[in-house]
């Protein structure tokens, strides 16, 4: 026999979220219908509620609950796993996001030194752009390579590790068109770490090794105005050490090679000389066609004999000081006051010094001799000055910039030679120890 139900009905009727017992007998409830139930840690009302949410979420919203979902804890505890889609998703959108960022955080170099436009003559947009005159013999020099190689006389010497670089890649038009023409830039290239302003590289090493890819060859000259006094080697890996070839290029790569061949291995001995010997035949077919009066391949010319006489002195590098010098005045010139060993212990103090009150400490040291040098060039003296800038230059050391701006910057403007000042200024702003001297990747 069914009993009367006496209780309250509760005001939510079927609706009622609660579960507490003891409100299920305090009222009355509909019978419930037969449908599926959610679990009784949700009601279907919460589950209908959290579709409705997440169907009216903005994508921005929802992204934001996607990562929520990636740090929340699970009921066991453990770390919520995300599915493979939000994993690749996710990686989509951080590499998306690292490209903005590289690509927001890149600042794209403005120049504030682009030349005009190159003059319709190749010797003297070369000029233009290194502030130096090529001699007569490069151009020779490229004519014989030409030879060689038509689709790019630059590689013509590939067999023996060698590649034309710096002023040649003007002259073989191989500066993109869409680098930028700073005058920095052109007087940079190809200059390695050690290469005074007096000295412009031509040839480079193909050779990749750590030891063989810093080596070079360049035309050496006393001033910017006056033909090359002869071509030397430089590797600058090994330090700053200028080795004098030869007065000319095709004289330069022979002695080069000649040197090479007393040291390397049969099979390479075989390839070098196969291409000194072209260097030697078209050389020797110029003087017999009278092309090239003054190409020798002698390593030590009569004009090389001479300026070793007029140095006034060795410096670091070995190619040694010319400059205007009265030895019966005794003007134009005057010795460093201290010797070489002593000038290289002051300048390591200097750029080995582990704080900034070390190092003023140890160019005290230094500046004692630049007032000495101040003096100097007040009495006609600037020899003195240049002397001590390219050794400090020679020695390297960022911490000594500041010196060799001054002592050479000064010295170059004294003897007229401000385009070496030019030179100098350009190279100390990015001056490279490795072989990434290529400023236009041509």
């Amino acid at each position: 026999m069914d009993l009367k139900d006496n209780r309250q009905m509760c005001k939510y009727g079927e609706q009622c979220y609660q579960k507490n017992p003891m409100h299920r007998e305090k009222f009355k409830h509909p019978s419930p219908k037969k449908q599926d139930f959610p679990a009784e840690s949700e009601d279907k009302e919460n589950v209908e509620s959290k579709k409705r949410a997440l169907s009216s979420e903005s994508a921005e919203e929802h992204d934001v609950a996607k990562k929520t979902k990636t740090e929340s804890v699970s009921e066991n505890g453990t770390e919520a796993e995300e599915t493979a889609a939000d994993k690749n998703e996710k990686k989509e959108e951080d590499a998306v996001k690292e490209k903005e960022d590289v690509s927001e955080g890149k600042e794209e170099t403005v120049y504030d030194d682009i030349l005009p436009p190159s003059p319709k003559d190749i010797k003297e947009s070369i000029k233009q752009k290194f502030l130096v005159e090529m001699p007569e013999d490069f151009y020779q020099f490229y004519e014989f390579c030409k030879g060689l190689s038509k689709e790019d006389p630059r590689q013509a010497l590939s067999a023996a590790g060698l590649k034309l670089c710096g002023p040649f890649d003007v002259l073989a038009g191989a500066i993109p068109k869409d680098k930028p023409r700073s005058a920095a830039l052109f007087l940079r290239h190809y200059r390695y770490y050690y290469d005074p302003p007096e000295f412009q590289t031509v040839i480079t090493s193909t050779d990749t090794s750590e030891k063989s890819s810093l080596f070079h060859i360049g035309y050496f000259r006393d001033s910017p105005r006056e033909p090359p006094v002869f071509l030397a080697s430089n590797n600058a890996a090994e330090g700053p050490k200028i080795t004098p070839l030869s007065d000319n290029l095709f004289g330069a790569v022979y002695q080069h090679l000649s040197k090479r061949m007393s040291e390397c291995d049969p099979f390479l001995r075989t390839k070098l000389s196969g291409v000194q010997e072209k260097v030697k035949l078209y050389a020797n077919r110029m003087i017999i066609n009278g092309d090239a009066r003054d190409i020798s391949l002698e390593a030590k010319t009569p004009g090389m004999k001479l300026r070793d006489r007029t140095k006034v002195a060795t410096t670091f590098h070995g190619a040694g000081l010319v400059v205007p010098f009265d030895k019966k005045t005794d003007v134009g010139y005057r010795e460093i006051p201290e010797t070489a060993a002593s000038l290289k212990k002051m300048f390591t103090k200097v750029v080995e010094a582990e704080n900034e009150e070390e190092k003023f400490k140890a160019l005290d040291a230094v500046q004692e001799l630049i007032t000495n040098v101040q003096f100097a060039n007040d009495e006609g003296d600037p020899g003195m000055g240049l002397e001590l800038g390219l050794n400090a230059f020679s020695f390297g050391g960022e911490a000594l910039h500041n010196s060799i701006r001054h002592l050479l910057g000064v010295g170059y403007e004294l003897l007229d030679r401000d385009e070496f000042g030019t030179i100098l200024s350009a190279h100390l702003d990015n001056r490279v120890r490795g072989p990434s001297v290529d400023m236009f990747n041509a």
